[in-house]
């Protein structure tokens, strides 16, 4: 009986761990300045698709500039044949400065370059800042794409692969209007 005791616990043990192993599930805790070095590596990895959310992405005079970066990035992954899809939160007369609306830069640089770019319905704030990479890999947390965001802001966002979640981001992002 001891033996079979045993035997049970050993084989829930196994495959309680096996699960673990088996999803695939893969997480990465971004804080900070982080975000910049983990996105771009991700996005110059990508393979096939990117699909981004972003209630900020801005573009500045300096070219080092970490979003400007991430842009550059967005645009030689197009180059190379990755399937992108971005959603902007709409340009609100609030966020205006003496260069026009927030993401209108971004967005106008990304439908240059042959971009599917979006704006959301102006009624609705879409504040999602969510980067979808291969269908697998989701960065989503609170970094937006400006100076602050990615350089001196705190922030924290977590990169994890686990393709059901991508798949069903990738339904919320076609949903979103």
């Amino acid at each position: 009986m001891r033996r079979w005791i045993v035997l049970v616990l050993l084989l829930i043990i196994g495959t309680t761990f096996l699960g673990c192993a088996t999803t695939g599930l893969q997480s990465e805790l971004i804080l900070n300045d982080e975000y910049f070095h983990v996105a771009h590596r991700e996005i110059q990895n990508a393979k096939e698709s990117i699909y981004l959310v972003a209630y900020l992405f801005l573009v500045y005079d300096y070219q080092d500039a970490y979003s400007n970066r991430l842009l550059e990035d967005l645009i030689g992954a197009h180059e190379r044949d990755v399937d992108i899809h971005v959603i902007l939160e709409y340009p609100k007369p609030e966020y205006m400065d003496e260069e026009g609306p927030a993401n209108q830069k971004v967005y106008e640089k990304l439908k240059a370059a042959g971009i599917d770019v979006r704006f959301d319905k102006p009624e609705i704030t879409t504040h999602s800042k969510v980067l979808i990479i291969d269908e697998e890999t989701i960065i989503a947390g609170s970094h937006n794409y400006s100076f602050s965001g990615l350089k001196y802001n705190n922030e924290t966002s977590l990169l994890m692969r686990d393709r059901a979640k991508a798949k069903r981001l990738i339904k919320y992002f076609e949903q979103i209007n």
